[in-house]
């Protein structure tokens, strides 16, 4: 019974990390619009639940920057912990600031031992080459998340693109949508708009509490181009990703894959009477 368990375990324990690297990051805000002077937290999403799953590892950001309305941009320092790195950003200015994020990059490595078993590591595949009778798969991951809050009012110029080596890039200010509208965003890599292939998905929050239960589920694209329908107000999270291989032969990884999320909020009237609480 206890070897029975024992296999059990080890089996699990080989298969977490496949669930790990599949991990998506969304950076969010407290409140999408706030009074100048007000501070209000970030934080956020990494996993498979909307709209909050795992703790992330300060290892696993490679930083979180914050752009002001006047384009001054600044890094949250990040304390070295395993949590939502929930951080109070102070708005003191009018207009529209960027939440941004990127991760550092990621291995997950799939190979067979010399006696022909699966085995899974989180490494790049030099790492395990030297036990590994064949590689059976080998991916390295980059993520970059973003989100637009409202301080007062929005900027006169919408800061749609910021430079993220890739990013979605909504045709319009955020801050505008209403239930009905039909967002369009385009994909940019490395400051251009990407024309390639790729695939998106979308929900909001509280359509699903199931893991990777999406409103609009994967949609394969071949423009860079997405059309998402706002069919009801509250907070969407939007995800592009590609999976290709790399330009030049790597001895780490046999593709790349490359993330990016966005967040925004689409704000409903007031749904029952204001109640005094004092």
């Amino acid at each position: 019974m206890f070897k029975k368990m024992l296999s059990l375990f080890m089996a699990l324990a080989l298969f977490l990390p496949a669930v790990a690297s599949a991990h998506s990051l969304y950076i969010q805000a407290g409140r999408y619009h706030v009074s100048e002077g007000k501070k209000s937290p970030l934080f956020f999403c990494y996993g498979h639940h909307i709209p909050v799953d795992d703790a992330v590892r300060m290892k696993k950001l490679n930083h979180v920057t914050v752009i002001k309305p006047n384009n001054n941009r600044y890094d949250v320092k990040l304390r070295d912990e395993k949590s939502l790195h929930s951080y109070v950003i102070d708005y003191d200015m009018p207009g529209t600031y960027v939440l941004t994020a990127a991760t550092n990059p990621g291995h997950f490595t799939t190979w067979m031992d010399k006696k022909d078993r699966k085995r899974h590591s989180i490494k790049p595949m030099s790492s395990v080459a030297e036990r590994a009778s064949k590689i059976v798969s080998s991916l390295r991951s980059s993520q970059w998340t973003k989100t637009y809050v409202t301080c007062e009012n929005p900027s006169a110029v919408f800061p749609a693109i910021v430079g993220m080596p890739m990013e979605l890039v909504p045709a319009k200010d955020v801050s505008m949508l209403k239930k009905g509208d039909v967002l369009e965003m385009q994909v940019y890599m490395d400051g251009k708009p990407y024309e390639g292939d790729g695939y998106w998905d979308a929900t909001y929050m509280g359509f699903s509490t199931q893991a990777e239960d999406m409103y609009i589920q994967r949609q394969h694209i071949f423009d860079g181009k997405i059309k998402l329908p706002i069919d009801v107000s509250g907070r969407w999270f939007v995800r592009f990703f590609t999976k290709k291989k790399p330009i030049k032969e790597s001895p780490d990884f046999m593709q790349e894959k490359k993330t990016a999320t966005l967040v925004f909020e689409v704000p409903n009237e007031r749904k029952r009477p204001k109640i005094d609480s004092h």
